[in-house]
């Protein structure tokens, strides 16, 4: 016998006295020895705890029997949870596709998106989830009650890549329409346009968006004005009409027809004529009587021995005090008899025969102590309504009234005019022009 088997059967004698050794010291020593009664009694109570924990459930027993197509099918579809539309955002939606339609005319309405692939199919409720149609052929999803996860945004997208997601609800107003035009698909959208038509009178017009849906929108007059603000009136007819005819579709939400404003404003307009008829127009205006040709008498004189009787073109009375028209082309005359009358307390207004309605207003307005200047005016604010008129003239507070009173010598369309009226103000005197 080698050496080497020498050494494995020494090795194999060790190791066998060694395990004999550990199992007489564990057969000595009672801690090491396993009591397979007490073991079975742990292991029952261990289940019997894990059986009372609250919220656990047993699982259920595998079945070996397949699915079938039915219930495969049913666990590959996503559905999305129904939810409840309130009949306030359903009356927002019907007002926004219809809205939608004038916007983008020729596009046939979208029905319920539903989406199919080997591994899942998705719908959504076009109730909860309206779709739109984009101007560019894509679509555009209404998520008004922000509905839709990230990751089911994502598995549509990638599904429709020209689909866009609109995650904000129409009563935002200004948000949500800058989101929608945006998806939109359009060529060119510009929101707080202005528009002036005429110099003087002028038409001003903000419109809220102005949308080109094509390159050639502005040669082949297709370009929409649009209007989304609720809880004003809607422009007029004559304003529409004539938008038209200048190349732009307004289109705005179906707003309730509303009457005119009330008259409470005055807008007149001095007809042209020489230096005096102008001054008759306008003490009219104020309410007052004049005296044509009218002789003054001044009695006061009469103890210093001299009777005075002085003719003026224009004699009347304002507030009390006396006030007369005298032609400035009189000379020296002139100038002495302005001497004479003022000495007597009456108030003299010097009218030249070149004077026109801006000069006869001006100085007659002075005398009168109702300082106003001779300016262009807008005749309401155009953050009342997205129109507004502009002119020269006078604008005053009407002493009578307390009202605005708008004085003019500009000739005024039928347009124009219409506007006026229809924004307030009682319209009188007034002629007519083309615009």
């Amino acid at each position: 016998m080698d050496r080497f088997t020498r050494w494995g059967l020494s090795g194999l004698i060790c190791a066998s006295a060694f395990i004999a050794f550990i199992g007489g010291v564990s057969a000595l020593d009672h801690r090491f020895e396993l009591n397979t009664r007490e073991l079975d009694k742990k292991r029952g109570s261990v289940a019997e705890r894990k059986r009372r924990l609250p919220g656990r459930r047993p699982l259920p027993l595998k079945s070996s029997t397949p699915l079938s197509a039915s219930t495969a099918e049913t666990e590959s579809l996503y559905r999305l949870p129904p939810l409840t539309v309130a009949a306030s955002d359903r009356a927002a939606m019907i007002t926004l596709r219809t809205l939608w339609k004038r916007l983008v005319p020729g596009l046939e309405p979208e029905g319920a998106l539903e989406l199919r692939a080997e591994s899942f199919t998705l719908s959504l409720d076009p109730q909860a989830l309206p779709v739109l149609p984009a101007a560019d052929g894509g679509k555009i999803i209404i998520d008004a009650n922000r509905a839709l996860s990230p990751p089911i945004i994502s598995l549509i997208q990638k599904q429709e890549p020209f689909s866009r997601v609109i995650s904000e609800h129409p009563s935002s107003g200004d948000r949500f329409y800058a989101k929608l035009l945006k998806a939109g698909g359009f060529y060119s959208v510009e929101p707080e346009f202005p528009l002036e038509f005429g110099d003087d009178p002028r038409l001003l017009l903000r419109a809220e968006y102005r949308i080109e849906r094509t390159a050639d929108s502005l040669f082949n007059n297709d370009t929409v004005l649009l209007y989304t603000a609720a809880g004003r009136l809607p422009l007029p007819r004559s304003l529409t009409v004539f938008l038209a005819g200048a190349g732009f579709r307004v289109v705005e939400p179906g707003l309730p027809g509303q009457a005119p404003l009330p008259p409470r404003d005055r807008f007149v307009q001095i007809l042209p004529g020489d230096r005096f008829q102008v001054a008759d127009a306008l003490l009219r205006t104020l309410g007052v009587v004049t005296n044509a040709g009218a002789n003054m008498e001044f009695t006061g004189l009469l103890p210093q021995g001299v009777a005075l009787t002085v003719r003026v073109e224009r004699a009347f009375v304002y507030n009390g005090k006396r006030y007369a028209l005298v032609p400035a082309d009189a000379g020296q005359l002139a100038s002495s008899l302005r001497g004479v009358l003022e000495s007597q307390g009456v108030t003299v207004v010097l009218l030249a025969k070149e004077d026109d309605f801006r000069i006869v207003t001006g100085k007659l307005l002075q005398a009168l102590s109702l300082p106003v200047r001779f300016d262009r005016y807008r005749l309401w604010p155009l953050g009342e309504s997205p129109y507004t008129v502009e002119m020269s003239g006078f604008l005053l507070r009407d002493p009578a009234t307390g009202h605005d009173l708008f004085l003019t010598d500009r000739e005024v369309t039928p347009l124009l005019l219409d506007l006026i009226a229809g924004h307030g103000y009682a319209v009188t005197g007034a002629t007519l022009q083309r615009l």
